[in-house]
């Protein structure tokens, strides 16, 4: 199982060059961030290569998908997004897809996240990278009230429609407790629609193993799949997380 490191939810407000080494130092060989437009992306490309570390996702932020009117310029977004995610060899764009749009129908805005996401698959070739659609709560975080893809189920339903080996699930165990539950058996129904695994908490979004999941058992069920990419680590740490880190990278990390 490979592991990865969110650089802005463990270490918010602090600078790769500061993060990176700290990471380095507890054998960590991947991480992974949000924006990656805000950021000097040759520097982390070099601090990276000199500390054999991976960039495992950035996430595509662009005009949404679900409003068909905005397809072409969304598309322009996810061509930027992949070229950057080339320069950084990075295997994934996590992509939250936005907000209901007014004017369109359910059925109506999930076609057009369909087509959206077969057009955006061509434009991926060129680059070899994966868009992984995230599902997320809309209970815990109120501030995603609206977003219009809140379950794994339909996320994995979207996927099979799309059907290109590109376009994959971010499957969140954070989002995916707090609005569905029966995290481990869902996982092992859609293992082949998922592109990349993201790990906190429940509910406080906080350290793995201070609320109701169990991830001693989550971790072991993802090593008896077939699933071969990261597992980011992305919550919000209550104290300083580098023992925690060390102690997640030598006990989970295999590689």
């Amino acid at each position: 199982m490979k592991i990865a490191y969110n650089t802005e939810t463990l270490f918010n407000g602090r600078s790769l060059d500061e993060v990176l080494p700290i990471l380095h130092g507890i054998g960590a060989q991947a991480i992974e961030f949000w924006s990656w437009a805000d950021k000097d992306l040759p520097s982390i490309e070099a601090m990276c290569r000199e500390l054999e570390m991976e960039v495992a996702s950035v996430v595509l932020v662009t005009d949404t998908l679900l409003d068909k009117e905005g397809r072409q310029q969304a598309l322009e977004k996810v061509e930027q997004a992949a070229q950057a995610a080339r320069s950084l060899h990075c295997p994934t764009l996590v992509h939250s897809v936005g907000f209901e749009v007014d004017g369109y129908s359910r059925e109506e805005m999930r076609a057009n996240l369909v087509e959206g996401l077969k057009e955006a698959a061509a434009l991926l070739e060129t680059y070899n990278v994966t868009i992984a659609i995230e599902p997320m709560n809309t209970v815990r975080d109120k501030e995603l009230t609206g977003y219009f893809l809140t379950t794994s189920d339909e996320a994995f339903d979207i996927v099979r429609e799309v059907n290109h080996p590109l376009i994959k699930v971010c499957y969140d165990f954070y989002h995916v407790q707090i609005m569905e539950g029966n995290v481990i058996s869902r996982m092992f129904n859609g293992i082949q629609q998922i592109g990349h695994i993201q790990a906190a908490g429940v509910p406080g979004r906080n350290e793995l193993f201070l609320g109701e999941l169990h991830y001693d058992r989550i971790f072991d069920a993802i090593k008896q799949t077939n699933y071969e990419g990261y597992v980011g680590i992305e919550y919000f740490p209550s104290h300083d997380p580098s023992d925690d880190l060390r102690e997640i990278q030598s006990k989970y990390h295999t590689g």
